[in-house]
């Protein structure tokens, strides 16, 4: 694949915007080419240096906005994709037109590089006005396309598109071109004059669009590519027009339109157009032989149904009899039972007043049970309160005295402390008056101790801080020391590690001769065995082996080569007798089954009758037609029987509608007995029964009441009346008019109530012709409304009248039916076997069988001599594997031996290295012992050394101690130089005897003055004090003062007497509060039954109690109670014994009414299933009462049962019976009048139609035995047409599973690389549907295949132009029902990998979004191409063309992502912008800065190459001005990226 490498633009585009030449270059700024191709330079090019790098992966192309980036964009593609149709933005035709001047000889050339090699390919246009005159006719613009490889004699820069170039190659961005501009006709006879020069140039020329599309195509360019950026750059900033789809279905059916390759489509359409107009007839064979099929079985069902019917209504008879006398026993068991139950509602009245009497009674004495019970428990909860009370009161007196005898101590332990605290300080003011001489004294020695002790302190810690730096510095020449013994150490390690290294090497040097000795290689006998000299000899051995090898792998790549011949030789034969046989066998069995089908019409006699032969065969040998007879004659058999079919079927349409007559008439009589009236007289009947009005159909009461000689003069007199509803008694007539009048039946037709009187009235006279003088008359009445003898003969007559003209029509339908399925045979047979056939088929038959049997001769000659071959072949290989294993073997020999030489040369090297690691190894660990020595000599001196210094700081905290200690001393250290001055003609003491003149100068002063005992006594005395205040303040005043008493008294005397009254009182507490919680226990208990004995919020008690039954206490409550309880006893057990004789004779009532309920209810519900309930059924029993039931209700309800299931079973068998015969007649009517088989037109169909349903059992029987032939022939046809549809549908099948593989690569190839967060490996496409199964998949494109086709033959279309669509209708039938569903992940600030249908890109996504999402799906769509066209090992997908995506989206982010995309998918990046943003730009590796110059003479605009921004610093011109200043060095810090940090500033500007 190739991407842009340079663009070079000469005299063209519009006056604002004009490009006089120029070039702009993308080339040096990709990665280098990994298989750069050789290339000769041209003559004065300078010398590369360094690999050939590939283009820029991604390029922005500035220019300000109006300043003609459109034009660019439009001249590029009109190189790629040619004809003014397809100009970039949806222009009009002539823009391109306007683009070129009256002298202008415009061109547009594109230098592509390929990828991989770097080699490089020009594409270009060339137009100019012919005549140089601006024209509006476009013929009299002229384009033309060029394309060649650069090389000596031409490139890019050399291009000759004027008539002389500069030597050297211009400046970047100039132009090459000199002198005048060359025409159309020049530049070509140029291009081409080199192109025979040098041929490596490989020129073409072409003015055709196809061709030159074509060309490109072959040359790598992928012009399709170019048709999808034309849509995406259709306006500025809209890529993402072309992915604008409704669903996800379409997004699919773009991709696979992008990528399917259309030769595929198309030969599928040529493939369905051929079969189209006979897979047009599929439907309608299909359907006419789904119908036969389907009449056929449903004909057999219903005359089998039909049998069955008459069987069953015999059967239903007798059980009808059965049940109506079984009815009649059971309602007049009824009769007996409502009597029975009558007398029993008597007695039960009785008891239940009884009940209510003793009900009353009982709710009395329950009333003063529970007032009673109330008044107990109110009584027991007053005298429980009060004792409560009471022994709360003691407990709180007892609880007093126990804690008053437990503070009695406090007080004591107060009064104690008090006293001594005051008799203490008494003492003190004493004896402070006589020790002011002494006190002088022992503060003048207390200055001296303080003043030798703080010299002391300080003398001690400057001690102290000389001997820790010493400890310090001894640390420091230990730790050196320690270094220095742990270096040696690692030394001596080293040393004993590098020793055990060599003595493995001597172990296996030794291993490695014992097992040489033991494989042989050299001789262990002799001591003086020279490994050298042996490796030699296996060297020498080896390459004799490794001759030998190839000498044998030589012959048998030979044979084995015969052996392939031969094996493709015999492949050959093989196929070639396998061809000749199957044609054999095919021509074989095409003449084997013309014949015999022409053998089995001639066995048909009805072409003999046809003929006019006589019966029983007529042929050459008297047996039936031959098959050469039935060819000769079956032009005139088909004329025969078609003019026989004409006239049988015009006899079969005439007797069918005769029979059509009869069915209708026989129909209307019905099957038997009196038909029903309408439903309008039916509801008003059922409504008037209901108000209890006896009123019977008109019809009905005709039926029954009047003479059947008068009907007709009762018909003609009160027709009205007579199809309306009789009322039976005369007395309901005015009522029923008002119940009719209020229940708003509103019937659909006029509904005559009257009287049998009005019915019954005397017949008016009919005038002189028999018609009444109003002019109405009456249509004759079906007689079996009201007579069912005249219907009956009305009915036997036509039945037998349609039984035989039935036996007619089936006679001829079966004739008709043979002669059409005959007739439709032969001209089957003719349609594939024309006259003439059958011989020809004979002599290919023949000729084939010869061709077979030469095959086969030539197949058992190539199997004998391919056989000897692969034994050759055999024999050699095994000699070539033979000789190969001794080759390696001694391959492996020589190897070792030398490898073991080497190291026994180097042995006596190691051994002498061994003894001197030896000693250095001793020598390291004596070194190691010392250092250690000395480490730990100065550790232990610095250990003393801070013990030192420890103790001396110890010794100054000391002192300085016991200076705080003294007492009598001056704080300020004025002080303690008036002391010092004052004794310093003295020398100064010890601190042992200043601290003995302290001593005795202190004890001195404790003799004369207050002692420290008597302070210390003080002390202890109001901390005493002090303690029992508090403790005697934490007590209430009540229990101070009990306590006081209490001390008062005897107990109080002495601790044991107070001790044991304390005791006491303890006891008592714990006694009285376990009393007092049982009590508030009772009390609770009592309480609760209170409340629950207690009356309703409503009222105050019960019931009033006599006198004598008020208690006065809780005794006598109780026993009140006790009587109250057993006198609601009794009354209870009254009031059961009334209830429970009260319910007994209930439950017999109720007996008796069930009994008789459901009697009359087995006896209606028998009623209900007979078709007569009131009938007598010829036993004789009208007048006679019948006689109940004796049975129990279980009898009869088990008898009932039994009728009701025997009769129910027989009429669900006759039902099931007449259900049959009408469903399946009912199937058979809907089976034809099926919308699938509109397009049928047979005659047999059209009969079923118009029939009744009633009269189909009637012809079952013949139409089923007519229509097998047919279904015969039927079936044949559509097995061949199933043949070819199958191939189609396989077809179809294999590209509908190659558009599933395309969509699932689709999904693979957008996986994103890493290095981009969340996003990294995932797929950014993501593709679901469900895999078809393969049977259902068939059956699906069957279906599109069909309708397709149906399509094509009902519009006349032309299918060879619509393959694409048919395999998108194909790809969605496979992906139903679940479909297909697309995602992509949504590009964000943080790169959250987030899904959104491809359908919700435009409501979800952002424009910037967007249009990165578009990017991406490009990139993809652009990737699936190339690898569909083998280039995905090496994937690259083009370039890419788009106008100002910058201003849609500039985040950065944004960018990045659509960079690591293209990058992954290998798109080349071209974009276009007028904003000059420089973050944005930052992301691109090359800018090319555009400027639109004004040339003011011309009055025309010019594009130029202002500069090339690319990384690092620009190279020097050496013709531009000398620099005067320059960076010689620069040095660059990077701060090193935190984790979070990339993603924390793309969501802070994805939030901005």
């Amino acid at each position: 694949m190739y991407e842009l490498s340079r663009i070079r633009l000469y005299s063209i585009g519009p006056a604002g915007a004009r490009y006089a030449d120029t070039v702009l270059d993308l080339r040096g700024v990709g990665e280098p080419v990994p298989s750069p191709a050789p290339a000769q330079a041209d003559f004065f090019e300078e010398e590369p240096v360094g690999p050939p790098r590939r283009p820029a992966p991604a390029g922005v192309l500035f220019l300000e906005n109006g300043g003609g980036k459109s034009v660019l964009l439009k001249l590029i593609f009109s190189v790629m994709l040619p004809g003014h149709r397809n100009t970039l933005g949806g222009a009009s035709s002539g823009v391109l037109r306007k683009f070129l001047l009256a002298d202008d000889c415009g061109h547009v050339a594109l230098e592509w590089q390929h990828t991989l090699t770097g080699e490089t390919v020009v594409v270009g246009k060339v137009s100019e006005w012919r005549g140089r005159q601006v024209s509006s006719d476009p013929r009299k613009f002229a384009e033309a396309w060029y394309s060649f490889r650069p090389g000596p004699g031409m490139s890019l820069d050399s291009l000759p598109v004027a008539e002389s170039n500069a030597v050297r190659p211009a400046a970047e961005g100039t132009s090459a071109a000199r002198g005048r501009r060359r025409t159309m006709k020049g530049f070509r006879d140029v291009l081409v004059e080199a192109g025979r020069a040098y041929p490596g140039l490989d020129v073409v020329w072409e003015e055709v669009h196809e061709r030159w599309i074509e060309h490109l195509g072959n040359l790598g360019l992928d012009p399709e590519l170019f048709r999808y950026q034309r849509e995406m750059n259709a306006d500025e900033g809209e890529a993402a027009g072309l992915f604008s789809v409704k669903n996800d279905s379409d997004f699919t059916d773009l991709l696979l339109r992008a990528v399917t390759d259309t030769r595929d489509t198309d030969g599928l359409a040529d493939l369905v157009h051929g079969f189209a107009h006979k897979l047009g007839r599929r439907a309608e064979l299909t359907a006419e032989r789904d119908f036969t099929a389907g009449s056929l079985d449903l004909l057999r069902r219903i005359d089998e149904a039909a049998r069955r019917r008459e069987q069953a209504r015999a059967v239903h008879t007798g059980a009808e009899q059965r049940t109506r006398t079984l009815a009649r026993r059971l309602s007049a068991r009824g009769t007996a039972e409502r009597g029975r139950a009558a007398e029993l509602a008597e007695r039960a009245d009785h008891a239940a007043r009884a009940v209510t009497t003793a009900e009353r009674d009982r709710d009395r004495a329950a009333l003063i049970a529970s007032e009673l019970a109330y008044r107990h428990a109110s009584l027991a909860l007053a005298a429980a309160e009060r004792s409560a009370a009471a022994q709360r009161r003691e407990l709180g007196d007892a609880r007093t005295l126990h804690a008053a005898w437990q503070a009695t101590e406090t007080v004591l332990a107060h009064r104690a402390a008090a006293d001594r605290a005051a008799r203490v300080a008494a003492a003190i003011r004493e004896a402070e008056r006589d020790a002011a001489p002494a006190l002088a004294a022992r503060a003048r020695a207390a200055a001296d101790l303080v003043r030798a002790l703080q010299t002391a302190a300080e003398r001690a810690e400057q001690l102290a801080a000389e001997e820790e730096e010493r400890s310090t510095a001894l640390q420091t020449a230990g730790e050196a020391a320690h270094r220095d013994a742990t270096a040696a150490a690692t030394e001596a390690q080293r040393a004993r590690s590098e020793s055990e290294h060599l003595r493995q090497r001597l172990a296996e040097v030794e291993q490695e001769t014992a097992e040489a000795v033991r494989a042989g290689w050299l001789d262990g006998s002799a001591p003086d065995t020279d490994p050298a000299r042996a490796a030699l000899a296996a060297s020498d051995a080896e390459k004799a082996a490794v001759a030998a090898w190839e000498t044998a792998k030589e012959a048998a790549r030979r044979t084995a080569e015969r052996a392939r011949e031969t094996a493709a030789e015999l492949g050959r034969a093989e196929l070639a007798a396998a061809r000749a046989v199957d044609a054999a066998e095919a021509a074989g069995a095409a003449h084997a089954a013309e014949r015999r089908t022409a053998e089995a019409l001639g066995a048909e006699e009805r072409l003999a009758e046809l003929l006019g032969l006589p019966a029983g065969g007529t042929g050459a040998a008297g047996g039936p037609l031959g098959a050469e007879e039935v060819d000769r004659t079956a032009e005139t058999l088909r004329d025969l029987l078609e003019e026989s079919v004409a006239a049988a079927e015009r006899q079969l349409f005439e007797l069918r509608t005769a029979a059509a007559d009869d069915s209708r008439i026989l129909g209307a009589l019905g099957d038997g007995g009196l038909l029903p009236p309408g439903p309008d007289v039916l509801a008003t009947v059922e409504y008037l029964g209901e108000h209890g009005i006896p009123a019977l159909p008109g019809w009905r009461y005709l039926a029954q009441a009047v003479d059947p000689a008068d009907h007709a003069a009762v018909l003609s007199a009160r027709p009205e009346l007579v199809d309306g509803v009789v009322i039976t008694d005369p007395d309901s007539h005015a009522r029923a008019r008002e119940v009719l009048r209020d229940a708003a039946l509103l019937p659909r037709s006029a509904v005559a109530v009257g009287t049998a009187a009005a019915l019954l009235a005397p017949v008016p006279a009919a005038g002189a012709d028999g018609a009444g003088t109003d002019g109405v008359f009456l249509v004759p009445p079906n007689p079996a409304m009201h007579d069912e003898r005249a219907a009956d003969a009305e009915r036997r007559q036509l039945r037998e009248r349609a039984a035989a003209r039935e036996e007619e029509i089936r006679a001829l339908a079966a004739r008709l039916s043979a002669d059409r399925s005959l007739a439709a045979r032969i001209a089957s047979w003719r349609t594939g076997c024309p006259p003439g056939r059958l011989a020809e088929l004979a002599a290919g038959a023949r000729a084939a069988d010869e061709a077979a049997e030469a095959a086969r001769q030539r197949l058992e000659e190539a199997r004998a001599t391919a056989a000897e071959a692969a034994e050759a072949a055999a024999e050699a290989a095994r000699v070539r594997d033979e000789r190969q294993e001794r080759a390696q073997q001694a391959r492996r020999s020589a190897d070792a031996l030398a490898g073991l030489a080497f190291r026994l040369r180097e042995r006596a090297r190691w051994q002498t290295r061994l003894r001197e690691l030896a000693d250095e190894a001793a020598e390291a660990e004596a070194r190691a012992g010392v250092c250690l020595e000395r480490a730990r000599a100065a550790d232990e001196d610095r250990r003393a050394a801070q013990r030192a210094a420890d103790d001396a700081r110890r010794t100054a905290r000391a002192l300085r101690a016991e200076r705080a200690e003294i007492a009598g001393a001056p704080d300020a250290p004025d002080g303690l130089d008036d002391a010092a001055s004052g004794s310093s003609a003295e020398p100064p003491a010890s601190l042992p005897a200043l601290r003995e003149a302290y001593r005795a100068a202190s004890q001195l002063y404790e003799k004369v003055g207050v002692g420290a005992d008597l302070r210390a006594e003080q002390a202890r005395a109001e901390g005493d004090e002090s303690a029992a205040r508090a403790a005697l303040d934490r007590l209430t005043n009540k229990v101070r003062t009990r306590a006081a008493q209490l001390l008062e008294g005897p107990d109080g005397a002495d601790g044991p007497s107070r001790q044991a009254a304390a005791a006491r009182a303890e006891a008592l507490v714990q006694m009285l509060e376990s009393r007092a919680s049982a009590a508030s226990e009772q009390l609770g208990r009592l309480r609760g039954e209170a409340e629950r004995l207690a009356p309703g919020e409503d009222r105050e008690a019960y019931t009033e109690l006599p006198g004598e039954m008020v208690p006065a206490d809780a005794e006598q409550a109780q026993a009140l109670l006790r009587g109250a309880n057993s006198e609601l006893a009794a009354r209870t057990d009254a009031l059961e014994a009334a209830r429970a004789a009260h319910a007994e004779l209930v439950r017999a009532q109720r007996a008796a009414e069930d009994a008789a309920a459901a009697f009359d209810e087995l006896a209606a519900m028998l009623r209900d299933l007979l078709r007569d309930p009131h009938g007598t059924g010829g036993s004789g029993e009208d007048g006679a009462e019948p006689e109940p039931y004796a049975e129990p209700l279980e009898q009869a309800r088990r008898a009932a049962a039994e009728a009701r299931r025997s009769l129910r079973g027989c009429a669900a068998d006759l039902t099931a019976a007449e259900a049959a015969v009408r469903e399946a007649s009912d199937v058979l009517v809907r089976h034809a009048n099926a919308t699938r088989y509109e397009q049928v037109r047979t005659p047999a169909r059209q009969q079923i139609r118009e029939l009744p349903a009633a009269a189909l059992p009637d012809h079952a029987a013949a139409w089923a035995a007519a229509f097998e032939p047919r279904l015969r022939v039927l079936t044949d046809e559509l097995e061949q047409l199933e043949r070819n549809r199958d191939s189609i549908v396989d077809r179809l099948r294999g590209l509908v599973e190659s558009s599933l593989a395309t969509l699932r690569s689709a999904q693979r190839l957008s996986r994103l690389p890493e290095g981009l967060g969340e996003w990294s490996g995932q797929e950014f496409l993501r593709i679901r549907f469900d895999d078809p199964d393969h049977a259902v998949l068939a059956e699906r494109l069957g279906e599109v295949i069909d309708e397709a086709t149906r399509a094509a033959v009902r519009r006349n279309s032309d299918l060879r132009r619509d393959g694409m669509s048919l395999l998108l209708r194909g790809v969605r039938a496979a992906l139903q029902p679940r479909g297909v569903a697309v995602e992509i992940l949504k590009p964000d600030a943080v790169l959250r990998a987030e899904r959104v249908p491809v359908g919700q890109m435009g409501d979800v996504f952002s424009g910037g979004q967007l249009l990165t999402a578009a990017i991406a799906l490009y990139c993809t769509m652009a990737a699936l191409r190339s690898n569909d066209r083998g280039r995905d090992r090496h994937r690259h997908a083009g370039t890419l063309f788009l106008d100002n995506p910058i201003g849609r989206a500039n985040a950065t982010y944004l960018l990045e992502l659509q960079r690591a995309v293209a990058d992954a998918l290998g798109v080349q990046l071209i974009y276009t912008t007028g904003l000059f943003d420089t973050t944005a730009l930052a992301e691109f590796p090359l800018v090319i800065r555009l400027r639109n110059d004004a040339d003011l003479r011309a009055g025309l605009k010019y594009i130029s190459v202002e500069e090339h921004l690319r990384p690092g610093l620009p190279k020097p011109d050496p013709e531009s001005e000398p620099v005067h200043g320059e960076i010689t060095a620069t040095r660059m810090f990077r701060r090193p990226d935190r984790p979070g940090r990339r993603e924390g500033d793309r969501a802070a500007a994805a939030a901005d």
